[in-house]
């Protein structure tokens, strides 16, 4: 047999086992870098979504305190008249509110209960509906006789993380 025979014929038998295993390991690591960038994209898009769902519970409990307070002024009532049971020292582990409702009701000592969304895409605390992630507690700290601390505080669970929003807010005696 002659040596040129010989390496013509070896190269025309094709691909060696180690070449096909480096070239399927080069394939599965360009397919598989793609998932991994989408899969980190839904999972920075869900958090996103859950924060911002969080902030706007957080403010809308804000707000629903504002608006008791211009009703209690409306009404020729004392400006705290339905938020003392909230007080700090009332309520230790703070309220809950639920503006769909019209309710502020103070927490029990294993906290407050997770909102739930309504058919009309409502967050409450009525009704059969499902529970959501999310759970909102309110605070309010006298700092004068004019003048109280809001404190509203929206947590969550995602994945193993707890997450949390807050709000604070000063609400004065204006009249």
């Amino acid at each position: 047999m002659n040596v040129l025979n010989y390496f013509q014929d070896k190269s025309s038998r094709g691909f060696t086992l180690v070449e096909t295993l480096v070239a399927i390991a080069l394939l599965m690591i360009a397919i598989s870098a793609p998932f991994y960038s989408v899969q980190q994209a839904i999972v920075a898009s869900n958090a996103a979504r859950d924060q911002l769902i969080a902030s706007s519970l957080a403010q809308e409990g804000a707000e629903y305190i504002y608006y008791l307070r211009d009703n209690n002024y409306l009404a020729g009532n004392s400006w705290l008249t339905g938020m003392d049971s909230c007080l700090t020292g009332n309520a230790p582990y703070g309220c809950m509110i639920d503006p769909s409702q019209n309710t502020l009701t103070s927490c029990i000592s294993s906290g407050c209960t997770p909102l739930k969304l309504s058919s009309s895409n409502l967050y409450t605390h009525a009704g059969n509906f499902s529970p959501t992630r999310f759970t909102r507690t309110v605070q309010i700290q006298s700092v004068s006789a004019a003048q109280v601390k809001i404190t509203v505080t929206v947590t969550w669970i995602s994945g193993q993380r707890n997450y949390t929003v807050t709000v604070v807010e000063n609400l004065y005696n204006w009249i």
